[in-house]
């Protein structure tokens, strides 16, 4: 026999006897079902009286866990074995003639809380326990009723079909489910569908996703039988943009700013021009530009689209260099006469002029006269004047 609970026999009062009575109440539904062992959904009592306590004790062999601290999947799997053994036990104890056996079941089974089913595990097989039956506490609103909660209450498996909006499965998709004052998580599997079990029909289930605190795509349905369900999911997917000139060149090192479900990213292109925004709602809206002096540039507007490349075009500014100006100082034009030793004038004499690193030659006119153009200020000018008496 292995151990299922342990209980103080304190603040209670007995449905049936004492504590030192409970005992051979369970050998009477022991014996009245030895064949089908029915009986066994209950717990076996033994009163100790040194502790004054019940030690709640069964023949299944396996793992035991309290009903409350089961995951979501096995609570249902749970409910439907306790079901399913209940009327189990009815349907055995409506053989005998009397109506006083399944009058005495009800109300065994209708005292514990589920605090007192316990799940047995082993083996292959999976059994359910209840502890405490056939007790009341004295606290007030403490008498929960199993039976009134489990027996005549149709229940049903919802089998959700996990889709996008544009129909596609969609598997791996995480989903909250709300109902019967229950809270279960879910992900949609590689068929893309998510089973809840044994739900209370004409029950009402809400189903969300999150991003954080943020609740996303809220639906609800009823539970009915035979029922179809379909889920949307919220679908995400990477935008891919490429930033082009007015060339339709790609532009490497190009700072965006996007704006999409009150979030704000800045990206900026790679050496190819392209640049990625990830996990944007299918659908959802995004706007880009640019800041220069405070202002937007390049603004942008698009819808996320699967399978779309998004383009950024911009105007490239040209920036043409100017050389510097550099000031030119003022030249002037410098006048020669060459005469001979009485103070003629020599015409058709050859003059050589030496300046600025240069060398002229010039003839000087009828009058004696050559002109030298465009001399800077202070420059050194050497002349050298040749005439037909070979004089200066």
């Amino acid at each position: 026999m292995a151990v299922v609970d342990r209980k103080k026999v304190e603040n209670v009062r007995y449905l049936f006897g004492s504590p030192s009575t409970v005992k051979s109440r369970y050998n009477q539904i022991k014996r009245t079902f030895p064949e089908g062992k029915e009986y066994l959904i209950f717990a076996e009592p033994v009163y100790v009286e040194d502790t004054n306590s019940i030690l709640w004790s069964t023949e299944h062999v396996g793992s035991i866990v309290n009903f409350q601290k089961l995951s979501p999947t096995d609570q249902s799997i749970a409910k439907r074995i306790l079901t399913n053994s209940i009327q189990t036990l009815l349907a055995a104890a409506k053989q005998f003639d009397t109506t006083e056996l399944s009058e005495f079941i009800y109300n065994c089974i209708e005292i514990p809380s589920m605090d007192n089913v316990f799940l047995v595990r082993g083996n292959g097989t999976d059994n359910v326990v209840i502890s405490e039956w056939g007790f009341v506490s004295d606290a007030p609103g403490m008498e929960k009723g199993l039976l009134a909660r489990i027996i005549n209450v149709k229940r049903a498996d919802m089998v959700f079909n996990v889709i996008f909006e544009d129909k596609e499965p969609a598997p791996n998709q995480k989903f909250h489910f709300e109902f019967e004052d229950e809270h279960q998580t879910h992900i949609s599997d590689a068929d893309a569908k998510i089973t809840l079990l044994e739900v209370k029909i004409d029950e009402e289930v809400k189903a969300f996703q999150k991003e954080g605190e943020q609740v996303l795509n809220p639906q609800s349905f009823i539970c009915y039988e035979n029922g179809r369900y379909t889920l949307i999911a919220v679908q995400k997917i990477d935008m891919n943009f490429t930033v082009l000139n007015q060339n339709n060149e790609p532009v490497p090192n190009i700072t965006f700013t996007f704006e999409h479900e009150g979030q704000t990213v800045n990206l900026t292109s790679n050496e190819f021009g392209k640049m990625v925004l990830p996990q944007i709602k299918v659908g959802g809206q995004v706007n880009a530009y640019q800041t220069k002096d405070e202002a937007k540039i390049h603004e942008h507007s698009f819808i996320c689209e699967k399978n779309k490349e998004n383009i950024l075009k911009i105007e490239e500014e040209v920036v043409v260099e100017t050389p510097p100006v550099i000031d030119e100082p003022e030249k002037f034009d410098m006048r020669f006469k060459v005469i001979g030793p009485k103070g003629n004038p020599v015409p058709n004499a050859k003059v050589t002029i030496q300046y600025d690193g240069k060398t002229v030659e010039k003839t000087t006119d009828e009058e004696g006269f050559t002109t030298l153009e465009d001399v800077t200020p202070d420059s050194q000018v050497k002349v050298k004047a040749i005439g037909k008496n070979k004089k200066k």
